[in-house]
């Protein structure tokens, strides 16, 4: 067989070869050798020889580097981690294995376009019997829908490509390329995602591409990385519609009959009517700057009008149903610890769920009453915000803290890491924390009141606090200010009022007198539910009720720590219904003296003796209220 004889690397190539030292620089990599492989890393059950090898016996040079190169990076900059790289190594096989038999003359991968080499793989993968593409079910909110999943050799070469294209490209502007990596361009990104990129890709027509390029580089300085994705999605609808109906339209040529047809296609679409709201108010926005900034000829007239936009319909709060968040709870400890602990404080708090990845480690304060709150930033609004919350979540916290100072050391900056060994300093991120809890939903079963399986959404753990709230009646102004939002019709949307709740009038229940254990009178706020139906202020306002009154402890604190002691706790409610009950346990409280009375029993003496006074107090105030009445 007759050699084939490589070119020598251009400057460019020698620069990327250049990149590769030490153990970057061989062709066999150790797993046990590799400089990013923590010494004490521990793979919890997955178990990786310290000599398992990736090999990059590509007979091309230049390509082999480039293959290097681009491995190194996404190990490098936290993309991939060694743990799964190195289990998937067989993956990185077929790569090197296929660009030997295809590459043979190609002086770069770059020399063919990435959609060509993509063709070319699955044709190699398909004939050797190694594509693995496949079908999948998912639950979303509506229910469950089939993805297909590409071969996943095919998506690791594809990130292969794409780094030793932005390498070839680092001279030129992030602006010119197809692809933004908003890291690049100084933008502030969320640690608790994994996308940073803008991608122009599926923009067929030209000028409507450098337009919009133009429109996402001025929303990026004022708007967030997720607001400029969005707009970068509402407008490549209106790109493809364009390609669809006028492929070769000029900006000139855009005018109020073709805006129309395309508000009509909207409409066929089945898309909601906020939604659609959304679209026609970005492509106006859109428009009028191509005509003030000259990013476009397109007229320098008004084209959309304000009857033009649908009748928005009242979001309704996505609030989850008392019964799935008791099935919820139920089941708890058999998530993550570190999952479960942030349920827990999502549950009490209703924060985003970013802001909950992104909590500060020392996000905790105190103030002079013992009593603790939380802080955190609101990255939405760009403000602190601190809120109360029980000692309950204030201890999750701190256990969560003293976990995290133990194997992060005492400098972590978040406190609710990425677990190692895929963890490299970051917070958690959003989309594991939700799969998690829908693995959990789906695994053991939870469904609602009308026996739909539940799909869960950490947003709605904000809605259910801001309903739990107003249900428990709650002053719309002081829910306003736990949940951090700007206006009060921002918080409307949060707080729905549960039939049950309507149905209840609670004035009529006023005139029944209520005492604590020091027998005095506690004013009903009539803002408050009332305490004569204690079934439901059992469930509704997270109360607990006992066999002789209520406990005004919230539920969500957790267990009473005074289980045996209610009636010298100043949590403790009663009223004149539960005055024979009182009263009998007062007999049997001043029995129970005597006996330890005559025996010495000090103790025994000194906490039945409050017990006993709490109840004269209690039954003495009762009584007189039966005498007025």
């Amino acid at each position: 067989m007759e050699a084939i004889h490589y070119q020598t690397p251009n400057p460019e190539q020698k620069r990327i070869q250049d990149e590769l030292k030490d153990y970057w620089g061989k062709d066999t990599w150790a797993f046990g050798q590799c400089p990013l492989v923590p010494k004490d890393l521990e793979m919890r059950g997955k178990r990786i020889a310290q000599n398992k090898t990736i090999t990059f016996h590509c007979q091309n040079p230049a390509i082999r580097a480039e293959l290097k190169y681009a491995c190194w990076q996404k190990l490098e900059q936290g993309e991939w981690t060694p743990a799964s790289i190195w289990i998937q190594a067989e993956e990185i096989h077929s790569i090197v294995q296929w660009l030997d038999t295809k590459a043979t003359s190609a002086q770069s991968l770059l020399d063919k376009d990435l959609r060509q080499w993509e063709l070319s793989f699955r044709s190699y993968l398909a004939e050797t019997g190694k594509l693995r593409d496949a079908n999948y079910k998912k639950f979303r909110g509506t229910g469950e829908k089939t993805y297909f999943h590409e071969s996943t050799q095919v998506g690791k070469f594809r990130q292969l490509y794409k780094k030793v294209e932005a390498f070839y490209a680092q001279p030129t502007s992030e602006y010119d390329k197809d692809v933004w990596d908003v890291r690049n361009l100084g933008a502030s990104v969320n640690p608790s995602t994994s996308d940073y990129s803008l991608n122009f890709t599926k923009f067929n027509v030209p000028w409507l591409k450098k337009a919009v390029k133009q429109f996402i580089k001025y929303s990026l300085s004022i708007h967030s990385t997720g607001e400029c994705q969005n707009r970068i999605g509402t407008l490549r609808r209106f790109s493809q519609f364009l390609a669809e109906v006028r492929p070769s339209i000029k900006p000139e040529e855009i005018d109020r009959p073709l805006l129309l047809e395309y508000f009509s296609k909207l409409f066929e679409s089945g898309l909601a009517a906020n939604t659609r709201v959304r679209h026609i108010s970005q492509i106006r926005t859109f428009l009028e700057l191509c005509a003030s900034e000259g990013w476009a000829n397109v007229p320098n007239k008004r084209l959309i009008y304000r009857e033009d936009f649908p009748k928005g319909t009242k979001a309704l709060p996505r609030y989850i149903p008392e019964e799935v968040m008791e099935q919820l709870n139920e089941h708890l400890d058999e998530m993550k610890t570190l999952h479960a602990r942030m349920v827990l404080v999502l549950q009490e708090c209703g924060m985003r769920v970013g802001e909950l990845c992104r909590l500060s480690f020392n996000c905790l304060l105190q103030d002079a009453h013992g009593d603790w709150f939380l802080r955190y930033y609101q990255f939405k609004l760009k403000k602190e915000h601190s809120i109360p919350i029980t000692r309950e979540v204030a201890a999750i916290i701190q256990q969560q803290q003293r976990e995290v100072t133990e194997v992060w050391g005492a400098d972590f900056p978040y406190l609710f890491p990425t677990p190692k060994p895929k963890g490299r300093g970051g917070p958690i991120k959003q989309t594991p924390f939700t799969r998690a809890l829908n693995r959990l939903a789906r695994s053991k079963g939870i469904k609602d009141r009308a026996g739909q399986d539940w799909h869960f959404q950490s947003h709605q753990f904000r809605h259910t606090v801001g309903t739990r709230m107003v249900n428990n009646n709650v002053p719309h102004h002081i829910i306003q200010r736990f949940l951090g939002h700007e206006s009060p019709e921002m918080t409307a949307r949060y707080a729905s009022i549960h039939d049950e709740t309507l149905k209840k009038e609670f004035e009529k229940f006023m005139g029944s007198k209520v005492v604590n254990v020091k027998g005095k009178a506690v004013k009903v706020d009539p803002q408050q539910p009332g305490n004569a139906d204690l079934q439901w202020f059992k469930k509704h306002v997270l109360a607990q009720a006992l066999p002789n009154g209520t406990c005004a402890l919230p539920i969500l604190m957790g267990p009473c720590p005074h289980a045996n002691a209610c009636l010298t706790c100043t949590h403790f409610r009663t009223d004149a219904r539960f005055l024979p009950a009182h009263e009998k346990e007062l007999e049997q409280t001043e029995e129970l003296l005597q006996v330890a009375q005559a025996n010495g029993w000090t103790r025994q003496i000194e906490t039945n003796e409050r017990v006993r006074d709490s109840l004269v107090r209690i039954v003495t105030s009762l009584k007189e209220e039966s005498y007025e009445d």
